[in-house]
């Protein structure tokens, strides 16, 4: 081979099963010390490469090292070369090799799979060309990218190679180019180019596509092309691409996570470091970004169009590292229908990461004409600019049209601003151009994010969400703000700073998507692990662009009750073994417990360090909607669980400030207003036994006493009758004749429910005083005594109606001081539990502390002397004791309006008062109320059965008052059964219900009384008569009866019709005498002579 040579094949069909070595081989080396040039002429013409592979090793290590371990992994050795390998190192003479009409198919190598071409360092003036040649379905898809050619330019000789030849002062540049050659189905990219030293050996070469198609290839890293240079920009010399009139359809970016490879890339045509230049080309729904650039120099010439491209960012563009576009003029760039996932639809640009908000000249990207000499001014021309860059349809989350910046520094957009007269603070130049229709054609308005947005230029975080302390690991939230550089509001991915004492965390990852809605913002999730009693500044920045927040400052405390503190994870608070239940759920996360509804958790207050969950007591708990099955519980929020401002073990106290009162279960701010109250309860006192005494209204009459059970059994249900809705103060009458508070009322602040409970005893012994002193001024008074036996009436009847009227009350506190709640303690560290036993009104106190005892001993002394005889004197009456036998009177008040055989009738209603009190307190609804119906049908069965009164008129206001009651019950469960949904009628209707129903019970009971008062007063009767005969106004044309009313059933009892032995027959001018009683049928309350004699 002499100065030329000439080699031509044409025909050729290398096939290789998979063997090593490839298909065909050509190497160029100097061969002597010459300075004349030769020239050397390969045409491969019409020839077929299938099925051929290379395995060698010596290039990869120089070329691209990472990819030694992710091939090794897949059992592969380091090859180069697999149809048709090229390698250039000559220096002394030139080589032209032209291959054309050729096919590679199914050809496998590491890098070029169909043609592996080789530049190596200082070789010079080589040309090679493919043209009309199809590359098809070469390469593994686990190959980085060549599956139809691979181009390495300036590989350094390997060590001990021959480098005769020329200088490197007679070096002249190498070209390749691709014509009229389509790339199909390729699993590794069409073209792989790689330029290793260009800057330092040969700074020139030209790579050139043209009239080709890359379709349906794919790759890891450039789908169609993927170019790399080792220099710092595409700006610098070095080689350069043009890839003119191509079509690039169909290519798709393969699944990285096959192979473990880094890369920074991910379009079908991508460019590192380089300069590339695309003209008259076209990019049709590739799936990826269609051509991205890294520090690179992309040039856009004549009609370039994005079509249908999809990725996740930058459906058209992807430009990174200060990668600048360059639009010539006279060009027309169409952006149509592309879209990306996240961010940058049609053009995504990151050219100004990392910088400040000051730093804004480095925002500009795009430039327009011919760049200036460091591509940071240009020289722009409005009236000589011939350049439309059309953008329709594209879509994203963020920037459809662009994303990254806001060109506003451009030096093109200031002249265009200056040209027309508006000032750089007006306007931002893509709102000139929308309204101008300057170069940028669009189809939206650039306002929203939606259509123009950049990366994160601003951060706030919301201080007012964060409280002042949590505990370690606990979760709280954070309302965070990220703004572009439009000052407009969009989604960026936040993290937070880690230091060594502690460590802020978003999410469960670590890092939160921000909201691109300013009306929505959803918090941020966060937590802090770290050591306890401590307070640290907490920042949150931008990933993309690492712009900080303002610090926020946040402390941990302690953990709090059922969470022990652990040095997992930097220093967390877990929960407790304490909290493994089937009632309770502890979150770690949140640092709450899921508490079943209706259920009270909290930690033993009386000094204690364990944990309580317990059914809550009476309603002293917040109750939720009926469909809510758990509640949740925050620790540091104990008392939210309480209603009724009450605080403590199972909501049993009140909060500080709040005293407890009677009438009510609920805890109220309260003064003093002790005085007041005491004149009121002894007026009261006096009031109650003056209208006993004066009106003879008493159950010895027999019509108050199916009133009295009435109100003694409503009393105790009220709070079933209308849940807990407003209106209680319906019951408000019942309460009086009940000897309760009807309404709330503060005895003095700083009452405990202890004293409360204590105090209500007070009243009622008052009335039995007061009822003492009556009988001793009446056994002292003669005027008294005298009044006394004119009106028929004994102190025996006035005691029956007292006993009646305080034996519900004085029992139900008897009940509620010897309550008790045997409570359940759970330790923190080991889960295990021991059982305390408490007061069952206040679990705050302990039971028989010595107020409670003091309390106990009263309530015992209660039930021994008066809650136990009094049911057992009327039921099973024996007096064959002297002491007993002075309680015949008594007896007689109460049996006096009952048929004998049934004068144990009102001693069973007060056994039924405890029953049916015992039921309420230590029953749930629904069962309470249904076994309260269920013994109220059958005592109105028997009253109608057996009639127990000697008058009608008592037997059916008696069941009267009993099916009132059953109402109540009744409408109680009906109403209970209401759907959630229609919970507002529901109440409306219940309480208009019980309305009804007790106000028939009213109306019913004032009729009565009043007929009681006008039987009482006949002279009251007269008066209304002749009132009533003044105010005629014209005959009547009836009768007009103005009698006084009078009533058979009321019996007008004397000594003489009980006694008719104390009556003697007297003269006709002579006084009707009385005798004295026998001793032993005297009153034995009254010893006054006034009751021997009356004269």
């Amino acid at each position: 081979m002499d100065r030329q040579c000439l080699v031509k094949y044409s025909g050729l069909g290398l096939m290789a099963s998979y063997t090593v070595g490839g298909g065909a081989s050509f190497t160029y080396v100097d061969y002597s010390i010459d300075s004349n040039k030769g020239a050397v002429n390969l045409t491969i013409d019409n020839s077929t490469f299938s099925y051929n592979c290379y395995c060698g090793t010596e290039i990869s290590l120089e070329v691209y090292s990472p990819l030694i371990s992710a091939l090794r992994s897949h059992n592969y050795t380091i090859a180069s070369g697999g149809g048709l390998a090229l390698s250039l190192a000559q220096r002394g003479y030139s080589v032209d090799i032209n291959v054309q009409r050729s096919t590679f198919v199914n050809n496998e190598a590491t890098i070029g799979s169909g043609s592996y071409v080789l530049w190596y360092a200082g070789s010079s003036d080589s040309h090679i060309v493919f043209s009309d040649c199809a590359f098809t379905r070469n390469g593994p898809s686990y190959v980085v990218g060549g599956g139809g050619i691979g181009l390495f330019k300036d590989v350094l000789i390997p060590s001990g190679a021959s480098r005769n030849g020329t200088s490197p002062e007679s070096h002249r540049s190498n070209t390749m180019l691709i014509l009229r050659t389509n790339f199909t189905q390729n699993s590794a990219g069409g073209i792989y180019v790689q330029s290793l030293y260009s800057t330092v050996v040969s700074p020139t070469g030209q790579l050139t596509l043209e009239s080709s198609r890359f379709e349906d290839n794919s790759g890891l890293s450039g789908a169609a092309v993927y170019m790399i240079e080792k220099k710092g920009h595409g700006t610098q010399q070095g080689l350069t691409a043009t890839v003119r009139n191509c079509v690039f359809v169909g290519n798709t970016m393969a699944d990285r996570a096959q192979v473990d490879i880094p890369s920074s890339s991910n379009a079908v045509l991508q460019v590192v470091a380089m300069s590339i230049t695309i003209t008259d080309s076209k990019f049709l729904s590739n799936v990826g970004t269609a051509v991205g650039g890294a520090s690179s120099l992309i040039v856009l010439e004549g009609e370039v169009v994005f079509y249908n491209n999809s990725a996740l960012t930058g459906g058209a563009l992807h430009l990174s590292a200060t990668t600048i576009l360059l639009v010539k003029n006279n060009s027309r760039i169409a952006f149509y229908n592309n879209s990306a996932t996240i961010s940058g639809g049609a053009i995504y640009t990151d050219y100004s990461f990392g910088q400040t908000e000051f730093d804004s000249y480095y925002d500009c990207f795009l430039y327009l004409g011919v760049p200036g000499l460091f591509y940071n001014v240009g020289f722009f021309n409005l009236t000589a600019t011939n350049i439309s860059m059309i953008f329709l349809y594209n879509r994203a989350p963020l920037g459809a049209v662009l994303y990254g910046s806001t060109l506003d520094i451009c030096s093109w957009a200031v002249q265009l601003k200056q040209s027309l007269n508006i000032s750089p603070a007006d306007q931002p130049v893509l709102q000139v151009l929308y309204e101008r229709s300057i170069i940028f054609q669009l189809d939206q308005k650039p306002n929203t994010p939606v259509v123009f947005s950049t990366p994160a230029r601003f951060l706030e975080v919301d201080n007012t969400s964060v409280a002042s302390s949590y505990m370690p690991g606990q979760q709280f939230t954070l309302a965070i703000r990220s703004a572009d550089m439009l000052n407009q509001t969009i989604q960026t991915v936040v993290t937070s700073q880690v230091f060594d004492n502690f460590v802020p965390k978003l999410g469960d990852s670590g890092y939160w998507l921000t909201s691109a809605t300013a009306s929505k913002r959803p918090n941020a999730v966060a937590k802090v692990y770290g050591q306890r009693n401590v307070t640290m500044s907490v920042t949150v920045y931008s990933v993309d662009t690492f712009v900080k927040s303002a610090p926020i400052t946040v402390t941990l405390t302690e953990c709090l009750f059922g969470f022990v503190y652990t040095e997992n994870g930097g220093g967390d608070c877990q929960c407790s073994k304490a909290t493994t239940s089937s009632m309770v759920t502890c979150d770690e996360n949140l640092k709450l417990f899921n508490v079943t509804e209706g259920w009270w958790i909290g930690p033993d207050s009386r000094g204690g360090t364990g944990l309580v969950y317990k059914p809550c007591l009476f309603d002293y708990c917040e109750v939720q909607n009926d469909d809510v099955r758990f509640v949740t519980v925050l620790p540091q929020a104990i008392d939210a669980q309480c209603a009724n401002n009450r605080t403590g073990l199972l909501c049993g106290g009140c909060q500080e400030g709040y005293s407890s009162v009677f009438g009510t279960n609920r805890c109220m701010k309260c003064t003093d207003s002790t005085l007041g109250l005491l004149v009121f309860f002894a007026a009261a006192g006096i009031g109650i036994i003056a209208i006993i005494s004066f009106l003879h209204i008493t159950v010895s009459e027999g019509y108050i006493n199916g009133l009295l059970f009435y109100v003694s059994i409503v009393s105790t249900y009220e709070i079933h009758f209308t849940g807990r809705l407003p209106g209680r103060e319906v019951f408000i009458p019942v309460f009086f004749l009940n000897l309760d508070m009807g309404f709330e009322t503060c005895f003095y602040d700083g009452m405990t429910p202890l004293d409360r409970v204590g105090l209500s005893f007070v009243f009622p012994i008052y009335l039995f005083v007061l009822m003492v002193m009556f009988v001793w001024l009446a056994s002292c008074s003669f005027v008294v005594s005298q009044w006394l036996a004119k009106n028929s009436f004994t102190p025996s009847k006035l005691l029956a109606t007292l006993i009646t009227l305080s034996y519900n009350s004085i029992t139900q506190s008897c009940f509620q001081i010897l309550g008790f709640a045997p409570v359940t303690v759970y330790g923190l560290d080991d889960g295990k539990s021991s059982v305390i036993l408490l007061w069952g009104i206040d679990p705050n106190v302990e039971y028989l502390s010595p107020l409670h005892a003091v309390l106990f001993v009263v309530t015992v002394v209660l039930l021994v002397i008066f809650v136990i005889p009094v049911p057992l004197l009327l039921i099973l009456p024996s007096f064959t004791s002297r002491f007993i036998w002075r309680l015949k009177p008594l007896y007689d008040a109460f049996v006096s309006p009952l048929k004998d055989k049934f004068a144990f009738w009102i001693g069973l209603r007060f056994v039924l008062r405890i029953i049916y009190f015992i039921i309420s307190s230590f029953s749930e609804p629904p069962t309470n109320l249904l076994l309260l119906g269920v013994g109220l049908v059958i005592q109105i069965f028997l009253s109608a059965s057996v009639q127990p009164y000697k008058s009608p008129v008592h037997n059916i206001l008696d069941s009267f008052y009993q099916c009132n009651i059953l109402l109540l019950a009744l409408g109680a469960l009906y109403f209970q059964d209401f759907a959630n949904s229609l919970q507002a009628v529901t109440h409306k209707s219940e309480l208009g219900f019980v309305l009804v129903v007790v106000g028939v019970a009213y109306v019913v009971t004032f009729f009565v009384l009043g007929k009681l008062i006008l039987v009482r007063f006949p002279r009251l009767t007269i008066k209304l008569r002749a009132l009533c005969k003044k105010h005629r106004t014209e005959p009547p044309t009836a009768e007009v009866n103005c009698d006084p009313p009078t009533d058979n059933n009321v019996v007008q009892e004397t000594d003489s019709q009980h006694h008719p032995e104390l009556e003697k027959k007297v003269g006709v001018n002579e006084k009707p005498q009385v005798i004295p009683m026998f001793a032993r049928l005297r009153e034995p309350l009254l010893d006054s002579p006034g009751f021997m004699e009356l004269s």
